[in-house]
């Protein structure tokens, strides 16, 4: 890297970005076929470095090198991969400031408006057009939810996703002599299972279900909005949205006066304490934690007028700055991370794929020893709920339910009130944000 460059940025960030080219290899040979695509991009002869960057995330240069950075490298020898890792000095705020441009943004549905915000956003359309990109390989709903974030264009590209699904610990359940939960349970029926596994014993709470509100509110699987940007209305008063707060107040009442413990030990108690039943999160917190007991998993719970319906998907995009110098070539890189070639290698790692392609949705964690014997059909959900928007005044109405939601489980407003007043506060707040 030319100390140009390196001049424009912290030190920091030019001894990290230095350490992701050391680690990287870099040559001329040409790039082999990313496969998929009816047309490849032409890659370039001439070494030109290509920079990831993850908004809000705090990731590192091994850690990104690792999760793709090394695939990458050894696909394109003639491109330098580089990452520029998130943190104090290196905001995206930082790097605007010292000019740095970045060639490819990885977001999540929420992260992505740090794009918009700073003016990052890239219309990649012409350049699906001029490669001959077939978006109909992708998941559909991962592609309606960008194209109408983008408002009819293509921000990024859907690399990977998760789901949700409910994790339990056999041995609370065979403590208590209640029998495990099953495959196609709705939540009426876990709640059964949760009324008989929380009580007191041998001094102990015992929990039957826990889970991280924000982020049910978030996926649900009624695709219950927080807010309508067109109307600018705040929908946390509607009946679908109060059918979700419900259902998951519910699991927590059951508690009692521990209810509010559960709202911010969620993960301990099921983790560390063992003291809770069942726990919905992430699929993929499954395959990164070492649970020091015996487990398995179901799909989440369905809503009776959703059968068969899972959360909204919570899928990883990678964006093309505007700033980049280097757009056909960042293309062409992803052309290959939504390559069956590289989500077959990723699916039988574990990663769930953001292809329709049934073969490499089958592949899922064949080879990850953590999932043997578990259940892999809560890992691939026939059909999830439709993404709701996940824009800025979006968030401020769901962080006001979230918010409020502790005041339902305690005791201190019913659902009607607390959510009348969530919604008042995200209404005043959302009239500020809207004025700047």
């Amino acid at each position: 890297m030319a100390m140009s460059t390196l001049n424009k940025i912290s030190m920091p960030l030019a001894f990290a970005m230095l350490a992701a080219a050391a680690a990287a290899c870099s040559g001329t040979g040409p790039a082999k076929e990313a496969g998929g695509q009816a047309d490849k991009p032409a890659a370039t002869k001439e070494p030109v470095d290509i920079i990831f960057y993850s908004p809000l995330a705090p990731r590192t240069v091994e850690q990104f090198m690792k999760e793709r950075g090394d695939d990458i490298q050894a696909k394109f020898p003639q491109y330098r991969i580089q990452f520029i890792p998130y943190a104090k000095g290196t905001e995206t705020a930082d790097l605007i400031a010292a000019g740095q441009t970045v060639d490819i943004i990885m977001s999540t549905t929420t992260t992505i408006n740090e794009l918009v915000k700073y003016g990052l956003q890239y219309d990649m359309t012409e350049l699906i057009k001029k490669h001959k990109y077939d978006l109909n390989r992708l998941e559909p709903s991962l592609v309606r939810f960008m194209k109408e974030y983008s408002e009819g264009g293509m921000y990024g590209l859907p690399v990977s996703v998760s789901t949700f699904n409910l994790v339990y610990n056999k041995s609370v359940f065979d403590k208590f002599g209640v029998p495990y939960p099953k495959e196609g349970m709705t939540w009426d029926e876990v709640y059964e299972l949760a009324k008989k596994l929380t009580r007191t014993e041998g001094g102990l709470q015992y929990y039957g279900l826990t889970m991280s509100v924000p982020h049910m509110l978030n996926i649900n699987q009624l695709s219950a909005p927080y807010y309508d940007l067109k109307t600018n209305k705040v929908l946390l008063e509607e009946d679908k949205f109060k059918a979700v707060v419900g259902n998951y107040a519910r699991f927590y009442q059951l508690a009692g006066d521990k209810a509010g413990d559960m709202i911010t030990q969620w993960q301990n108690v099921f983790v560390k304490d063992q003291t809770a039943a069942m726990m919905v999160y992430y699929a993929s917190f499954t395959l990164e934690t070492k649970f020091d007991f015996d487990w398995d998993v179901i799909s989440m719970p369905y809503f009776k007028e959703a059968m068969g319906v899972a959360p909204q998907y919570t899928p990883s995009y990678m964006e093309i700055a505007a700033n980049s110098k280097h757009k056909d070539e960042a293309f062409e890189v992803l052309t290959y991370l939504t390559s069956d070639e590289y989500q077959m290698k990723q699916s039988r790692q574990g990663i769930m794929t953001s292809l329709k392609n049934p073969d490499v949705k089958k592949a899922f964690a064949q080879g990850s020893d953590i999932l043997k014997g578990k259940n892999i059909k809560a890992y691939a959900p026939d059909q999830a709920a439709l993404i709701t928007p996940k824009d800025q005044l979006s968030g401020i109405a769901g962080s006001k339910a979230t918010s409020f939601f502790k005041n339902i489980v305690t005791g201190q407003s019913d659902i009607n009130t607390a959510l009348r007043d969530a919604a008042e506060a995200a209404r005043k707040e959302i009239e500020t944000a809207r004025v700047k």
